[in-house]
């Protein structure tokens, strides 16, 4: 009876209720992609109130010049988007013709934090020469570097540092993922880049024959700032400061990227 009790009582919490009720609209409005006004105001009303209830008062204690320990959630780590209202992120979908958009995450790993944005083979395309699986896939990563002062422990201060390019298929979450999330050395084989061009198409293949192509000048640009509103193990809600805009992000299990 006890132990019904405190399952009912884990069930039925505030925070997990909330929750729940932001899951299931993010669900129903395919990421806010599809949202409504009403949808938005609903939505926000949610983040709002879960913001009250931000269990965490350091979140990116590891993004502080001087490295200080902080028992507890941290934002470090991999998260895939479950909620936005961001229309740079929203009008994905609508901008790359020769491209289908897949998951959308942020890979945060002091001091840079990635936004992350997979792109998959275009339903229109399946049919033509070289053109990969329904598995091929490339990660897009735009990458800032991110610091957070201790006077001001919820807000992330953004620089852009880069841009990443690197070609996947699904399959290699599961094969060449280690601990970090990284791909197994490019092998520059011959017939291995055949084989990669008949099983995961042109694009795929050739970025795979190499390193990840990436585009990083000596200096950095601003790139913005964002609030982190809430917090937990496995749940993250930000907000940015520039026109206001969130984010609302699940721990990525398993990883993808």
């Amino acid at each position: 009876s006890t132990e019904t009790s405190t399952e009912t009582e884990k069930t039925w919490s505030p925070t997990d209720s909330l929750k729940k009720e932001l899951l299931e609209l993010a669900t129903a409005t395919d990421r806010g992609f599809q949202a409504s006004n009403e949808d938005r105001k609903r939505a926000n009303g949610i983040i709002n109130a879960l913001a009250l209830l931000n269990p965490t008062t350091e979140p990116a204690a590891a993004y502080y010049d001087t490295f200080t320990y902080i028992p507890g959630p941290t934002i470090s780590g991999k998260w895939t988007l479950r909620y936005t209202d961001a229309p740079d992120i929203t009008g994905l979908a609508n901008t790359n013709p020769t491209a289908q958009l897949g998951r959308i995450g942020q890979d945060c790993s002091p001091p840079y934090v990635k936004n992350v944005i997979e792109w998959k083979r275009p339903t229109w395309a399946a049919n033509l020469p070289f053109s990969g699986t329904d598995d091929s896939r490339i990660l897009q990563k735009v990458c800032t570097k991110a610091t957070v002062s201790p006077d001001e422990p919820l807000l992330l201060n953004l620089e852009l540092a880069g841009l990443e390019l690197l070609g996947s298929s699904s399959a290699d979450d599961d094969e060449d993922n280690d601990e970090y999330g990284m791909m197994d050395e490019p092998n520059n084989n011959v017939s291995s880049f055949f084989d990669a061009l008949q099983e995961k198409g042109f694009p795929v293949a050739l970025l795979q024959q190499g390193p990840p192509i990436k585009l990083e000048g000596p200096l950095t640009a601003p790139f913005g700032k964002a609030t982190i509103l809430y917090l937990d193990d496995d749940f993250r809600i930000l907000r940015t400061q520039q026109g206001g805009h969130v984010a609302v992000n699940v721990r990525s299990d398993p990883i993808w990227f």
